[in-house]
């Protein structure tokens, strides 16, 4: 009982709430985030890993408080965690959606030591069209042609995450379009056909921008290839990097299994059990848990 005691001191105490940070002033609550952390500000010993959220929703819709209760759940465990609000369609057409993501990184590595964050280990997770943008933030932030105009970049391309956690997020725009049953959604992210912009669809694929030398990735599914997650993974692997997929079996894209596999629930496949489990294996595999 003295053990559990001692292990609940250490893992069990509420995370301290920092909400509605703003890490570019320009845009307003758009571009904010809320912060979990293991304690309070000043007071930790070493810097936390840190996990940097960017919700789903369509790039039209969601909010940073999708992640409340896997942040909370974090900190708890020892890792700091960012969950970023971003600008939507139609204001953030892309690439000004990926820019706030990238400047939301940036900003959390310049006030790292403010809330003990340490910016050498800062991973960036994202679900739906939150994974597409986090799949773009580990691949894209330092290409030619993409650049944050936010003060905390300063002027200056972002270096990318320690680490990557995409979750049912298509991973290619043009066969995302082509497969969409409703392509004007599509075209509403970038302004557009593929025909009208074939450039920027080309920039704003994760898999265009598969490279030697990424961030490991940690890929998860859903029961249908949402978006070319398998060809995610191939590439990825061909090129060299650290990539793993877990598919999530029997989960449709807002579907995740319930502990009775005869009844399903709302919600996302990262909240799946099994997923859980990969992706608290893979943060302290690639960013390290709490000294």
């Amino acid at each position: 009982m003295r053990f559990l005691a001692l292990m609940c001191l250490a893992a069990c105490a509420a995370p301290v709430e920092v909400l509605d940070v703003s890490y570019d002033e320009r845009y307003g609550a758009s571009t904010s985030l809320d912060l979990y952390l293991p304690d309070e500000p000043g007071t930790a010993a070493e810097p936390h890993p840190t996990l940097m959220f960017i919700h789903g929703g369509a790039w039209k819709a969601g909010d940073k408080e999708h992640f409340v209760a896997a942040g909370r759940r974090l900190a708890r465990s020892g890792f700091a965690v960012a969950s970023i609000n971003y600008r939507l369609v139609p204001a953030g057409v892309f690439p000004a959606n990926l820019d706030d993501s990238l400047c939301a990184l940036a900003f959390l590595r310049a006030h790292a030591s403010e809330y003990d964050l340490d910016p050498e280990r800062i991973a960036v997770m994202g679900y739906s069209a939150g994974a597409h943008l986090a799949s773009l933030v580990g691949l894209a932030s330092e290409h030619p042609e993409i650049a944050a105009d936010c003060d905390a970049a300063g002027g200056r391309p972002v270096a990318p995450p320690a680490a990557v956690i995409s979750a049912s997020g298509p991973q290619d725009m043009l066969a995302f379009w082509q497969a969409a049953g409703d392509k004007s959604g599509v075209e509403a992210i970038f302004g557009g056909s593929p025909d009208e912009l074939p450039r920027a669809y080309e920039l704003g694929s994760p898999s265009y921008h598969v490279r030697t030398g990424a961030p490991p990735f940690l890929l998860i599914g859903d029961a249908v290839d949402f978006g070319g997650i398998d060809a995610m993974r191939d590439a990825l692997a061909a090129a060299g990097n650290d990539v793993r997929l877990l598919r999530v079996a029997g989960s449709l894209h807002i579907l995740v299994q319930h502990s009775d596999p005869g009844i399903y629930e709302g919600g996302m496949a990262s909240e799946a059990p099994e997923s859980w489990i990969a992706i608290e294996d893979f943060l302290f595999r690639t960013i390290g848990g709490a000294s």
